[in-house]
C-alpha cells in the first residue's frame, strides 16, 4: 500500500510548487517568443528604468501631436479643397456674367441670373462644409454652421434693399449689408466665431494659424458679388437694364475678388506645408525612439528559443519524476 506521512505531504507540496514555477517560466518564455519582448521589464533592466520611462513619455507626447496634427492637416486639406471649388465657381460665374451687356436679351439675363443664384447657393453650402461633424469655416466655433442659408441671407438682403429699383441704390444696399460691422452679414449671415485667430499647437514649439473663416474679407467679397448677381433673379420685377447692369457689375466684382481669394488659399497652403513638415519630423523622431525602446525591451530570439527548449525538457522531466514517485509503495520497495 502507498506510504503517506507528514514528510511525504511536504514533499508533494514542494513538487507542486516546483511544477508551478517551471510552468510560469515556460509561459513567460513562450510569451516573449511570441511578442519579441521581455515579460518582466524591471528585472530585465536590473531596475534601471529611467531611460525607458523617458522614451515612453516622449513617444506618448509625439503620438498625441501626430494624432492631433493629422486631424488639423485633414481639416486644412478640406478647407483648401473648398476654397478651390469656390474659386472655380466664382471664375466661371464671372466669365458668364461678363458676357452680359446692354444688348443682352431677356432670356440671356434670366438664364445668367438663375445660374448665379444657384452658384450662390453652392458657395454657401461649401462654406458650411463639416468634417467629422466639425465646421471648417467658423473659426473656434466648430459646432454651429458658419453661414445662414442662402435663402435666408438673400431674403434679408431683399428686405434691406427695400423699394430701391436703381442699380446704384441696390448695389449700395448690398455693400452696406455685407460691410456693416454691426448688422447685415455680421448678424444675419455669419454665425461662427468672431474672436482672435485660432492658433493650433502642432508640436512642442510650433503653432500655426487657422484663419480662413467665412467672414474673411476675401470670402465675404466673393459672396457679396455672387449675391449681387443672385438678386437679379430674386427681384425679377426690376427692368431689364437694371438687371443686366447688376450682372455686369457682379461679373467684374467676382473677377477682382478672385485674387483676394487666392491669398486665402496661399495662407492655408502655408499652414499645410508647415504641419506636413512637422508631422514628417515627428514621425521620424518617433521611429528612432521606437527602435531605442525595442533595443531595451526586446529579447534575443535564439537565446529565448534555447531557454524555452531547456525549460520544456525540465518540465517533462519534472512530470516524469512526479509520476514515478506517485507509484512508489512499501510493497514495491520490498
Amino acid at each position: 500500500m502507498p506510504i503517506s506521512s507528514v514528510g511525504d505531504m511536504a514533499q508533494q507540496y514542494n513538487t507542486m510548487r516546483n511544477g508551478s514555477t517551471i510552468k510560469l517560466e515556460l509561459s513567460g518564455l513562450a510569451e516573449s517568443m511570441s511578442s519579441g519582448r521581455v515579460t518582466d521589464v524591471v528585472q530585465h533592466l536590473g531596475g534601471e528604468t529611467a531611460q525607458l520611462s523617458g522614451i515612453n513619455h516622449t513617444l506618448s507626447r509625439l503620438d498625441a501631436y501626430i494624432t492631433s496634427g493629422g486631424e488639423i492637416e485633414n481639416s486644412l486639406a478640406n478647407m483648401q479643397l473648398v476654397l478651390g471649388q469656390i474659386d472655380t465657381i466664382s471664375q466661371e460665374t464671372s466669365s458668364q456674367l461678363l458676357l452680359i451687356n446692354s444688348n443682352a436679351s431677356e432670356g440671356q439675363v434670366t438664364e445668367a441670373s438663375r445660374t448665379a443664384r444657384s452658384n450662390f447657393d453652392t458657395m454657401v453650402n461649401l462654406l458650411n462644409t463639416r468634417v467629422g461633424d466639425r465646421a471648417l469655416f467658423g473659426g473656434a466655433d466648430v459646432e454651429n454652421t458658419p453661414l445662414a442659408s442662402a435663402d435666408d441671407m438673400l431674403g434679408d438682403i431683399v428686405t434691406a434693399i427695400g423699394g430701391a429699383t436703381s442699380q446704384a441704390a441696390i448695389s449700395a444696399a448690398i455693400d452696406t449689408w455685407f460691410d456693416d460691422p454691426s448688422g447685415g452679414f455680421a448678424t444675419m449671415g455669419y454665425q461662427g466665431d468672431t474672436g482672435a485667430v485660432v492658433e493650433r499647437r502642432i508640436s512642442g514649439d510650433t503653432t500655426i494659424s487657422v484663419d480662413a473663416r467665412a467672414d474673411d474679407i476675401a470670402i465675404r467679397s466673393t459672396l457679396k458679388f455672387a449675391a449681387l448677381a443672385a438678386i437679379a433673379d430674386e427681384m425679377p420685377a426690376l427692368d431689364l437694364g437694371t438687371r443686366s447692369g447688376l450682372l455686369q457689375e457682379a461679373g467684374i466684382g467676382l473677377f477682382s475678388a478672385s485674387s483676394e481669394l487666392v491669398n486665402v488659399q496661399a495662407r492655408v497652403g502655408s499652414s499645410e506645408g508647415t504641419i506636413t513638415r512637422e508631422l514628417t519630423e515627428m514621425s521620424a523622431q518617433s521611429a528612432v525612439l521606437q527602435i531605442a525602446k525595442n533595443d531595451l525591451v526586446s529579447v534575443d530570439p535564439f537565446d529565448t528559443a534555447s531557454r524555452l527548449q531547456a525549460v520544456q525538457l525540465q518540465l517533462e522531466t519534472h512530470y516524469a519524476v512526479t509520476a514515478r514517485m506517485s507509484q512508489l509503495s512499501l510493497l514495491s520497495y520490498l
